[in-house]
């Protein structure tokens, strides 16, 4: 896929699958010349031998406020969580020695907009990391940006299990609505009904206040109490998923979104600086 998007672009493209080999990757990257080592959502520790091949070493971009959710399934947990307001944005940070636990360099927090839909939730990330390496990283790599070690404490790991799936009474719609976003296509968000997990996939109609009565299945759609209202909301199958592939090759039009707030960690010659947010821990 990122051959077919380079097309004539003279980018050097190294093709690097499991089983890693890292000495030969090691082998093949002097030939590059980079200043630094840029990664996102890759599952495994670099070693180190790898990143002291880079001048500036290794950065990381993590769809989360660090210190909090740290770990692989960051936007999962934070919306199953209720916390995608509080902690919701893309940090970059050095890498070091474990997961998502370098030095800040910076952060770009997401607004409301960028939760109303799965889009508009990708376009949020794509656009703060554009921010971040556009605006953070050349500083970094020009000695601008120091960075600021994380605070110690015991802060949300973010891993993803089945319990933060279910769907329960007590969630309002607007919470469902969120998971549907990011969690619906995959892995998934389950409702009991009468003993069993039924897939849900995204809500067609509200009916009116809570009844106090049980979930209805019929007609490949589930009828069920939210706090704050009773809903009726599709069920999860191929047919879905095959109509859902095509709606979303169609273009569609961006809203309009608020400049996204840009906070910069360690900047030389600044006067102060922000402290990254140490607020939820536990879990």
């Amino acid at each position: 896929m990122l051959r077919r998007h380079l097309g004539n672009t003279p980018v050097k493209l190294i093709e690097f699958r499991r089983p890693y080999d890292w000495n030969e990757l090691a082998r093949q990257l002097p030939d590059i010349a980079a200043d630094v080592l840029i990664c996102f959502a890759f599952p495994t520790l670099i070693p180190q031998q790898l990143l002291d091949l880079f001048p500036k070493g290794g950065l990381n971009f993590h769809p989360a406020l660090l210190p909090n959710y740290r770990g692989p399934h960051p936007l999962h947990r934070l919306v199953a969580d209720g916390q995608h307001a509080v902690h919701g944005g893309v940090t970059l940070h050095k890498m070091s020695a474990n997961f998502d636990d370098g030095d800040i360099l910076g952060q770009v927090p997401f607004t409301e907009a960028d939760w109303a839909s799965r889009r508009d939730m990708v376009d949020g990330v794509a656009s703060a990391m554009r921010r971040l390496v556009r605006e953070v990283a050349p500083g970094y790599c020009k000695n601008l940006v120091s960075g600021m070690p994380q605070p110690a404490g015991d802060f949300v790991w973010a891993r993803l299990e089945r319990d933060h799936m279910a769907i329960s009474s007590d969630m309002s719609i607007g919470h469902v609505a969120r998971m549907w976003h990011v969690l619906g296509a995959k892995p998934g968000i389950y409702l009991d009904v009468a003993g069993r997990k039924v897939r849900l996939a995204f809500q067609v109609r509200r009916l009116g206040p809570p009844t106090g009565k049980g979930p209805v299945r019929r007609w490949g759609m589930v009828e069920f109490d939210l706090a704050n209202g009773r809903v009726r909301h599709l069920t999860y199958g191929r047919l879905l998923k095959r109509l859902m592939k095509i709606y979303a090759s169609f273009p569609r039009p961006r809203a309009g979104k608020p400049y996204a707030e840009l906070r910069v960690f360690g900047r030389v010659g600044s006067e102060a600086a922000p402290e990254p947010q140490a607020g939820s821990r536990g879990h």
